[in-house]
């Protein structure tokens, strides 16, 4: 089966560009580590796919070194970031691929993908499925074990990070 890139217009694909920054996205690290290697990355394209069995499908540029290291671990983890954990996103917001770029922040207890201490939540996934999409792979993952801690998560929007104002009760 083969696939073919179609290219927007300029005009069109900065429309839509531009119209995709009036979405709000939750901020997010990716990360694996494993015989494959061990990576992070920054991530906004995250989404819970089913509830039985739990599914996460994430999002990377096909580019990236993450997805190599995935495809070889068979494993990644979803952390959601809190708003106090901006710095790991900026420090991750390029691919970090090396023996170890996970510090004190990071816990990691094999087989589980290393998660992150304090995040709001970290999904650690079982990669089941796996999509090519022109520059980008679209990745499926059985959630294994689910950790939670109190915050309010870190967002998106417009190129810019956005704080959260939670409904008072």
């Amino acid at each position: 089966m083969s696939s073919s890139v179609k290219e927007l217009p300029l005009s069109a694909r900065d429309a839509f560009l531009h119209a995709t920054e009036s979405c709000v996205a939750g901020v997010n690290i990716v990360a694996t580590a494993g015989p494959g290697g061990s990576a992070a990355v920054t991530a906004n394209a995250m989404i819970s796919v089913s509830g039985e069995p739990p599914l996460m499908m994430i999002s990377l540029r096909r580019d990236s070194p993450i997805c190599t290291a995935i495809e070889e671990n068979r494993r990644f983890s979803i952390n959601v970031l809190s708003e106090v954990q901006k710095p790991l996103a900026l420090r991750f917001a390029m691919p970090q691929v090396d023996s170890d770029p996970f510090d004190d922040d990071w816990t990691h207890e094999s087989p589980a993908s290393p998660q992150l201490k304090r995040a709001v939540a970290s999904f650690d996934c079982q990669l089941q499925n796996r999509f090519v999409l022109n520059n980008h792979v679209v990745l499926v993952g059985e959630v294994q074990t689910i950790h939670r801690h109190p915050g309010i998560p870190l967002a998106r929007q417009a190129r810019q990070f956005v704080l959260i104002q939670r409904d008072q009760p």
